[in-house]
């Protein structure tokens, strides 16, 4: 019976516009779009087409629908001129509130929202959309297209299987992506409190073989021409079954498949690995490791399963097998004051880390870190437009939400300035220099909308004052 269903579908007359929204508190950088698209050919990535719509895309038209993705920031959402008659929205916590607003420009189409926000939140993304899908959406997705699913919210069951995943379809770019998406895994076993992983992807980590893996790899290689760099951080960490990441690896290298740089995420650990090592240097390995704290007392509070002090060992082995390294770094723990940025500088010079970045951190609704804060009536700011990683949207412990903030804008225009980054040392390292101007250019764009939101939190704390 279900067999019969599935033949009465025409696939080609289904229409589905895919739209990318970009959060509304970077909508004044859409008349900067232009600047956007050369940065992003600068850096060699694609800032804006994410791999979830491109997978969204794929799934789509291998079904044999009518497929196209429409880009919230180089390009107007405007419904007189989409024509599809199914509106796909992926949305993230701060990309939510825009997503609605496309939502509900298309009042007369069938709109169905997906992404990390929608299935932390199903409810509320259910006032906006026809259908919401919480999880992930390969199965469900063609008897939604169909029709055939009458529930308003969706709650999809995990892939079990990853090897029946397709490639990306690079036909929906306007231009190759010069760094190859690879994602071999999802899921995590860990459960940091800050972090919707393991919560919208399992806590049980599912795997692409390395056969699928290196067929998407050839594959690629074949149609497309050489491989340069090669991006694996859509997993969370690709070296968790280590036996897998080296076959993987041995299997790479016997293929001829040794990119200019390969970039992946890491637990700290994998540094005691010796052969785990060695392949990856002979793969020109950037490691990407959670830091997240230099703060032991912190890390425990994060449920990070991590030793401080075994940072400056980890990093140093690394770089003994020519191993790069980024450290990320979260601001805004209850530990945490504003020396703390400090410290971190401090600690980059120190362990010659090769890149970094800091983010704020963000208590993403669902996450035990926003229960937590919510529960102590400490976040102040209930805008997902600002839980990018970059605002403030909580209360800190130890100084008022405008000495961190100020304190985390003063910190990048002052590390990330030009003249650091046109250091004549760096000259030595181009790919280091693209990476520092690319943050030095973000934050100077981005400095006017800092400086504003740092006044609305000086603000408030002077209306406390005035209160007391």
């Amino acid at each position: 019976m279900e067999m019969e269903e599935e033949s009465t579908v025409n696939w080609n007359e289904e229409s589905v516009a895919i739209i990318n929204p970009l959060a509304n508190i970077y909508k004044s950088h859409r008349k900067i779009a232009n600047i956007f698209s050369k940065l992003r050919t600068f850096m060699g990535i694609n800032l804006f087409v994410s791999p979830t719509t491109l997978l969204l895309a794929t799934v789509l038209k291998r079904m044999g629908c009518q497929v196209r993705i429409y880009d919230d920031v180089l390009e107007k959402i405007d419904p007189n001129y989409i024509k599809e008659s199914i509106i796909l929205i992926s949305i993230m916590t701060t990309t939510a509130k825009r997503g609605y607003e496309i939502a509900s420009l298309f009042p007369d189409r069938k709109v169905i929202i997906g992404g990390v926000h929608a299935s932390m939140l199903p409810e509320e993304a259910a006032q906006h959309a026809d259908h919401v899908v919480v999880g992930e959406c390969e199965h469900v997705l063609s008897e939604l297209i169909a029709g055939r699913i009458g529930e308003k919210i969706v709650r999809a069951s995990l892939l079990k299987n990853l090897d029946e995943v397709p490639p990306f379809d690079y036909s929906f770019m306007k231009r190759l992506p010069q760094t190859l998406p690879v994602q071999t895994s999802r899921g995590c076993p860990f459960d940091c409190n800050f972090c919707c992983v393991s919560k919208v992807y399992g806590r049980q980590y599912r795997y692409r073989s390395p056969e699928s893996v290196l067929t998407e790899l050839v594959g690629y290689r074949e149609k497309y021409g050489k491989i340069k760099k090669i991006d694996l951080r859509l997993d969370a960490n690709f070296t968790h079954n280590r036996e897998r990441a080296k076959e993987i690896m041995r299997r790479m290298l016997s293929s001829g498949i040794v990119p200019k740089v390969t970039a992946a995420h890491t637990r700290l650990d994998s540094y005691k690995d010796k052969e785990l090592l060695s392949l990856m240097s002979r793969l020109n390995f950037t490691v990407y490791i959670g830091i997240e704290s230099l703060d032991q007392d912190v890390l425990d509070a994060y449920s990070k399963k991590q030793k401080a002090s075994d940072l400056l060992t980890a990093i140093r082995v690394f770089h003994d097998h020519n191993i790069k390294v980024h450290g990320y770094f979260i601001f805004g723990a209850d530990g945490d004051n504003p020396d703390t940025l400090k410290h971190y500088e401090d600690f980059v010079h120190a362990s010659k880390l090769d890149t970094f970045t800091v983010t704020v951190l963000t208590p993403h609704p669902g996450t035990e870190q926003y229960n937590k804060l919510f529960s102590q009536k400490r976040i102040i700011n209930h805008d997902w437009d600002y839980y990018d990683g970059l605002h403030f949207t909580f209360e800190p412990a130890r100084a008022s939400a405008h000495e961190m903030q100020k304190a985390f804008n003063d910190f990048y225009l002052r590390v990330f300035s030009f003249k650091r980054c046109l250091n004549p040392m760096l000259l030595l390292n181009m790919d280091l220099m693209k990476y520092n101007l690319f943050i030095s250019l973000m934050s100077r764009m981005m400095k006017e909308d800092m400086m504003s939101y740092i006044e609305t939190l000086r603000k408030r704390v002077t209306v406390q004052t005035v209160k007391m």
